[in-house]
C-alpha cells in the first residue's frame, strides 16, 4: 500500500507533466502573423526575404451562372443552335440522355466518381471551365467536340464524338438547355 505522502507526489507529478503537456500544445500555435503551410509557402517566405512585406493576392471568386447576364451565357454560340437554345425544352434532357447513353458516364452526385464529370451544378462549372468562354458555348463544344477540352482527372477519347451528327440541333439544345439549368440558385 502507497503512503499519502506518495500519492500527494504522484499527483503533483501528473499535474505537472499536464500542464507541461498544455504549454507544449501552446507553443505549437502559429502566430496569426506567421506565413503557415500553403502551396505559395515558398513564394511568400522569398518575398519575405526580398522585401520585408507579403503581398497576397486576393482568392478568385468562381462564377456562378445566375450572376452573369443572358448574353454572357450564351456568347460565341453559333447561330443556329442559339437559335434552338431559346426554344429548348430542359424536359426532354433526360430522354436524350437516357437514349444516347449519357448517363452512363455522367450523374447528378458530385460524390459519385464517375467515367465522366458530374452534372452537378455544371452550369458554374462551365462558367469557370474556361476564362472568357461563356458556358452555353463550353457546354455545347463538350458534347459536340469532347476533345476540345478534356476535364483533368478525366480521360480523352471515351465520349462519342458523333453527337454532333446524330443528335438535331434541337436535341442538342434540349441537353444543354437542362445542363444550364444545374446551377446553385
Amino acid at each position: 500500500m502507497k503512503s499519502p505522502f506518495f500519492r500527494g507526489r504522484m499527483r503533483i507529478s501528473v499535474a505537472l507533466l499536464l500542464i507541461g503537456g498544455i504549454l507544449l500544445l501552446a507553443s505549437c500555435v502559429p502566430s496569426a502573423e506567421d506565413p503557415i503551410l500553403s502551396p505559395r509557402l515558398g513564394a511568400v517566405l522569398a518575398q519575405i526575404e526580398a522585401d520585408g512585406e507579403i503581398k497576397i493576392e486576393p482568392t478568385a471568386v468562381p462564377l456562378r451562372l445566375v450572376d452573369l447576364p443572358a448574353e454572357q451565357v450564351n456568347a460565341g454560340l453559333p447561330a443556329d443552335f442559339a437559335t434552338a437554345l431559346a426554344a429548348a425544352n430542359p424536359a426532354n434532357a433526360t430522354t436524350i440522355s437516357l437514349a444516347n447513353g449519357c448517363v452512363g458516364c455522367h450523374n447528378m452526385d458530385p460524390s459519385v466518381v464517375a467515367t465522366g464529370p458530374t452534372w452537378y451544378n455544371v452550369a458554374d462549372t462551365a462558367a469557370n471551365r474556361r476564362p472568357g468562354e461563356s458556358p452555353a458555348l463550353y457546354l455545347y463544344t463538350s458534347i459536340v467536340d469532347p476533345s476540345a477540352y478534356v476535364v483533368p482527372n478525366y480521360p480523352d477519347n471515351i465520349m462519342l464524338k458523333t453527337f454532333g451528327e446524330t443528335l438535331s440541333q434541337q436535341e442538342l439544345a434540349d441537353l444543354v438547355a437542362y445542363l444550364l439549368a444545374q446551377h446553385t440558385p
